[in-house]
C-alpha cells in the first residue's frame, strides 16, 4: 500500500479551495487538478509500505500525538513550485510555529521507528490546488486575481492515509486519525472512501 500522514481539512476550507481552484483552471490551457473530496494538508510522504512498516508507522504517530494539544493554521496566498515547464500551484499556509514543531516530531518519530529516511526536500505547508499545468497567462498575473479571505483551519489530529484507484479514480482514504492530547487512534471504517 502507498501511503503518507496529513490533516484533514473542514469541509468549508474545501469549499475555498475550490473556489481558488476554479480561478486556476481560468489561467490554465491544462492540468491535472486535485478532486475537491483529495484536499489536505501533506505532513510527510512515505510511500509503498508493508504491513508491519504500516504497524511501525502509526507507533510513530501515536507517540507523536501524545503531547501535543490542538491548534490552528491560517491559509495565505497563492504559491508554486514549477518544474520542467509546468506548475504545480497551490495556496500556502502562513508560518506556524507549532506546525513545524508536529513536522519535526514526526519526523524524529518515523526515524527512531526505522520506517523512513530523513526528509530530503524542506517542509513548505501547502494546499495543491493542482499539478502539471501550463498556465495560459504569467504568473504574476494569476497572482493579481482576488482570493478568498484567509481562512483559520483547525489541526486536532494526524490522520494516515492511503493513495488508491477507486474505479479509475484517485482517492485519498483515510485509514487512521491519531487525535491530538493522547487520544486513542480511531479506525476508519474500510467503507469510507473520502477524507
Amino acid at each position: 500500500m502507498r501511503v503518507f500522514i496529513g490533516v484533514r481539512l473542514p469541509e468549508s476550507i474545501k469549499e475555498q479551495l475550490g473556489a481558488v481552484q476554479e480561478e486556476v483552471k481560468r489561467a490554465s490551457l491544462k492540468g491535472s487538478f486535485t478532486d475537491p473530496d483529495n484536499f489536505h494538508l501533506t505532513m510527510r510522504f512515505i510511500g509503498e509500505v508493508n504491513p508491519e512498516q504500516k504497524c511501525a508507522i502509526e507507533t510513530a504517530l501515536a507517540r507523536c500525538t501524545q503531547e501535543q494539544g490542538p491548534f490552528q493554521i491560517e491559509t495565505a496566498g497563492l504559491g508554486n513550485f514549477f518544474k520542467k515547464n509546468k506548475w504545480i500551484i497551490w495556496l500556502g499556509i502562513k508560518e506556524s510555529r507549532q506546525l513545524h514543531q508536529v513536522y519535526d516530531q514526526l519526523n524524529a518519530e518515523l526515524l527512531g521507528e526505522a520506517t523512513t529516511v530523513a526528509d530530503e526536500v524542506a517542509f513548505i505547508p501547502h494546499l495543491t490546488l493542482g499539478r502539471g499545468i501550463v498556465l495560459s497567462q504569467e504568473w504574476e498575473d494569476l497572482c493579481k486575481v482576488p482570493l478568498p479571505s484567509d481562512q483559520k483551519i483547525p489541526v486536532t489530529a494526524l490522520t494516515l492515509f492511503e493513495s488508491v484507484r477507486v474505479n479509475g479514480k484517485l482517492v485519498y482514504r483515510p485509514i487512521a486519525d491519531f487525535p491530538f492530547h493522547g487520544q486513542t487512534s480511531r479506525t476508519i471504517s474500510s467503507k469510507q472512501t473520502n477524507p
